[in-house]
């Protein structure tokens, strides 16, 4: 199957949320009981990604010529091209963070996710959260379940103003491209952002009409930690019995150790 994604040409989004309500509405996801907050001057609600909001509209602050200028991105999992999430994930023989070769999507089987933390943990983008009640990971799937059936994701067929268009991946950037040819005539300065990052990329496209300096929630060189590896091998031991077993209590006890802290930390921001 030809490789997918979604470009979001930032430009063109007037911030309706279409798109967090259809992922809410497609995903069952329940409503959230928000506040006004200080950040981004009280528009941006709820303030974060949590278990019952997989997408969630950014409000970026920029002033120009002494006026001001609203930066809105769509922020959700960017579906990378090669997951470290589904590497990081320690649930074996099948892993609770599925990668669909068929589609190139990326979400969680519920059924099998302990809730470790891991994912996020290894995510260069911090995005999955921990469910705290149910002890398990979300974030968005990437409408899984709508690929297979030949329908494109919630968000892109709910956007009215063309922000979120989907397609092949290689046609997608071509849009982006463009897009950036567009915004430069008009004395913007845009940039792609998922189009190389991590070395294979992303399958969001995002089309930002102005530098990264003023999405400070985008990380300018995102990484993969090294660490990863190690890991690896402490959750797929080799075949040395006693090295192998030692390996084994390691993976288990780190494991543990993560999850614990990851459940404390997601208590804390959400009673923050």
């Amino acid at each position: 199957m030809v490789e997918k994604a979604i470009l979001l040409d930032m430009e063109k989004c007037i911030a309706c949320r279409a798109c967090q309500v259809a992922c809410k509405q497609w995903n069952e996801l329940p409503a959230e009981e928000t506040t006004f907050f200080a950040a981004a001057g009280g528009y941006q609600n709820p303030a974060e990604l949590s278990p019952s909001t997989f997408t969630l509209i950014k409000f970026n602050e920029m002033e120009k010529e002494g006026k001001l200028w609203w930066l809105f991105r769509v922020h959700s999992c960017m579906q990378c091209v090669d997951p470290a999430c589904v590497k990081a994930c320690p649930v074996e023989p099948v892993k609770a963070m599925t990668y669909v070769k068929e589609t190139g999507a990326t979400y969680v089987n519920r059924e099998l996710c302990i809730g470790c933390g891991s994912c996020r943990e290894y995510c260069p983008f911090t995005i999955p959260v921990i469910d705290t009640e149910a002890e398990k990971s979300t974030k968005c799937n990437f409408c899984f379940d709508r690929l297979e059936n030949g329908m494109e994701p919630a968000c892109a067929k709910a956007c009215p103003t063309d922000c979120l268009v989907f397609g092949d991946r290689e046609q997608i950037l071509e849009m982006a491209h463009k897009a950036v040819e567009r915004l430069s005539a008009k004395g913007r300065h845009p940039v792609i952002y998922g189009e190389k990052e991590l070395g294979s990329g992303t399958k969001k496209i995002y089309v930002l009409p102005e530098p990264l300096e003023y999405y400070p929630d985008l990380p300018k060189n995102p990484k993969v930690s090294e660490d990863i590896g190690l890991l690896h091998e402490l959750l797929n031991p080799p075949s040395s019995i006693l090295t192998g077993l030692g390996l084994v209590f390691g993976g288990v006890s780190w494991v543990a150790n993560r999850k614990k802290i990851i459940i404390e930390e997601s208590k804390s921001e959400k009673e923050g």
